[in-house]
């Protein structure tokens, strides 16, 4: 067989024909020509996907300055096609048109996002960029997700985000194909959710201020610290912001899902109305994790029922999240009346060891049949299956494992919903990466994308039930550290971005993390045109192959990347490494050479190969001494060895 020559290619150059997808789709197949944008150009699309025919339009009549008409009749065609998943979709662009098939609403609307990714970056913008090329490389994408759960969880209680910066958010999260929003509204420092039944809930923080100075984690003259037990105010959200919110986020395809923290995490409401709390009296302990408990008495469990009737009917997702982390029991095991009710439920013969934890297991079953009433579902962090309460919580009860990943398996091998949430790597209140200059960070950390990229999210020692039961992931943003919106885009983006591939990519897609930190450091400028003060990327200092390179037929000739470029001199050794990641063959090697200005410098001509046993081949080329170094570039020969489908990268150190 002729062997046929790959063309690779700078990672931080891909062809145009190529887009930097986030997340990275299952299947995309390049094809001939583009499809260009006029004032022609119209949206065909039946009444159910009005919704998703706005989702581009409006971005496009903004962005490209075109009328873009939506009717029965256009060049851009949107279908529901029920053979295909859910969420899945089917995106082919020709120079003819466009067609997006998806198998519900929200599959059109993912393969609108992949879409407007084939597009300039301007698309997800505000501002006009009419002089842009409005084109799309002609291609063909099968796509659908790996993950229902697709998450961020947001606090909004210890620091108040504004209304516009939720939509902005929820818009952030849209263009990622993110769809589960976990709002964090109510805890210790402030109740931000109006319930209309007790007003006082909102009012007990008005007075305090909305941060403290040693709160901001960019303070040169303070070292960062939360005033943990400190009311904070800054705001609330009334329940006319509220449903403009859910509103938003159903038109991108986001469940809201709202936390309502009890038994602990509940200083503010019990300041508001004490006679909730065990004592009948207002906290004493001062504390995030105070010892100051809501009760399990007739006023207590009326306050949760009625505060999460108003919360049904603002939030009409499926699921309704009850906290339930980090609730100290003293108070429980000195309160006479929760003893007696421990007893009359039976609790010391279900948990002799854990009574209280049970009962805290009991009142999280009670508030979740409460909601069942109304076909939702109660989530908790993992505390609700500590002790011996795994065994006796409900079955549909899901579980946000943040301590244990072991816990995850245990959860989800017992029948229950899992979304991993552990603190590594899915705290983004950490630093991203180690570097004295990032922002103060909660967790400590980094945190990186490449662990959040790589995350298992079906561990060993899963039954095949328990496989199906893991939802999916979500990243957290604890906002004690986060006092201005800014500080929270930062931490989220581009974390999210690893969420977004983890979460939807199949696994054996994720292999090629290089290829990820790649495609990311070009998807920035949709970070950029979202208004997202994020961190920047830079693009890896590599090379790598892909089958489109091994496609290509053309040869090969590549500027040496700029980091090792800067370090050859005359008399080094530049050692060039081949390291196959993914597909069913791999790659041969035929020689590899330096060019200076476009002439040999020096050479490695030796056969190697790299594929799916341990090969991984080095060539070392000897520069001169003396030798003069212009412009320089890789020549490198290479073919698919049995097939064009395999996936690496070529790592470059100078000695």
């Amino acid at each position: 067989m002729r062997p046929l020559l790959a063309l690779l290619a700078l990672v931080a150059s891909l062809p145009a024909a190529e887009p930097a997808f986030i997340p990275l789709p299952a299947k995309v197949e390049l094809r001939d020509g583009r499809f260009r944008l006029d004032a022609s150009t119209a949206i065909a699309a039946p009444k159910a996907l009005a919704n998703e025919a706005d989702y581009i339009a409006t971005r496009l009549r903004r962005a490209a300055g075109l009328p873009l008409p939506v009717g029965a009749s256009g060049s851009i065609r949107l279908e529901v096609d029920a053979a295909l998943p859910a969420e899945g979709y089917v995106l082919e662009i020709a120079p003819a048109g466009v067609r997006i098939r998806g198998g519900s609403p929200a599959g059109v609307f993912y393969g609108a996002v992949t879409f407007l990714q084939c597009l300039p970056a301007e698309a997800f913008g505000t501002l006009p960029a009419p002089k842009a090329d409005w084109s799309a490389q002609a291609l063909r994408v099968e796509d659908a997700p790996t993950c229902s759960w697709r998450g961020l969880h947001l606090d909004s209680s210890r620091h108040f985000q504004p209304k516009a910066f939720i939509l902005k958010f929820l818009d952030a999260m849209a263009a990622q194909k993110l769809n589960r929003f976990h709002w964090h509204i109510v805890d210790s420092e402030g109740w931000r959710l109006e319930i209309k039944k007790y007003p006082k809930l909102v009012q007990v923080s008005e007075a305090f201020p909305a941060r403290y100075p040693e709160e901001v984690p960019t303070n040169p003259s303070l070292k960062p610290k939360y005033r943990y037990g400190h009311l904070h105010g800054g705001g609330y959200y009334t329940q006319a912001d509220v449903r403009e919110i859910v509103a938003h986020a159903a038109r991108l395809h986001i469940t809201i899902v709202p936390e309502i923290d009890f038994p602990g995490h509940s200083m503010a409401a019990m300041i508001a109305y004490p006679e909730i709390s065990t004592t009948g009296k207002p906290p004493t302990v001062v504390s995030n994790i105070t010892t100051d408990l809501i009760g399990v008495h007739p006023t207590a469990l009326k306050f949760l029922r009625d505060v999460l009737d108003e919360v049904m009917d603002l939030f009409p997702g499926q699921w309704i999240h009850f906290g339930g982390d980090e609730a100290p029991k003293q108070q429980w095991k000195a309160d006479p009346y929760t003893q007696r009710k421990i007893d009359e439920l039976g609790l010391r013969k279900v948990s002799k060891d854990h009574p209280e934890d049970a009962l805290q297991g009991w009142l999280f079953n009670e508030m979740a049949a409460h909601i069942g009433k109304r076909g939702r579902v109660a989530m908790g962090w993992e505390e609700i299956m500590h002790g011996d309460n795994l065994g006796l919580l409900r079955k549909d009860v899901a579980i946000m494992p943040w301590l244990s990943a072991a816990n995850a398996v245990r959860s989800a091998n017992a029948g229950h919903g899992v979304v991993h949430t552990t603190v590594s790597p899915f705290y983004l209140d950490s630093r991203q990466v180690d570097d004295p200059r990032e922002p103060a960070a909660l967790y400590g950390g980094p945190h990186t994308l490449e662990a959040l990229h790589r995350f298992n999210l079906f561990p060993q020692g899963l039954t095949p039930e328990g496989r199906r039961n893991i939802l999916g992931a979500q990243g957290q943003l604890w906002s004690e550290l986060m006092p201005r919106t800014d500080d929270v885009e930062y931490q989220a983006f581009p974390r999210a971005c690893a969420i977004a591939e983890l979460t939807w990519t199949a696994p054996e897609l994720r292999a090629d993390t290089a290829g990820f930190i790649d495609r990311l450091s070009r998807h920035g400028e949709r970070l950029n045109a979202l208004g997202l003060n994020h961190r920047r990327v830079p693009p890896p200092a590599g090379l790598g192959w892909s089958p489109a390179f091994l496609a290509s037929g053309k040869p090969w000739v590549s500027a040496l990347p700029g980091a090792a470029a800067e370090r050859v001199r005359p008399g080094s050794t530049l050692r060039v490494g081949f390291r196959y990641t993914m597909g069913e063959h791999g790659l041969g090697i035929e020689g590899v050479e330096l060019l200076s200005d476009g002439k040999p410098l020096a050479s490695d001509t030796h056969v190697g190969f790299t594929g799916t046993y341990p090969n991984n081949p080095d060539y070392r080329l000897a520069i001169p001494a003396g030798a003069k170094l212009g412009r320089l570039e890789l020549r490198i020969r290479a073919n698919g060895a049995g097939g064009g489908d395999s996936h690496g990268v070529v790592e470059i150190t100078v000695e």
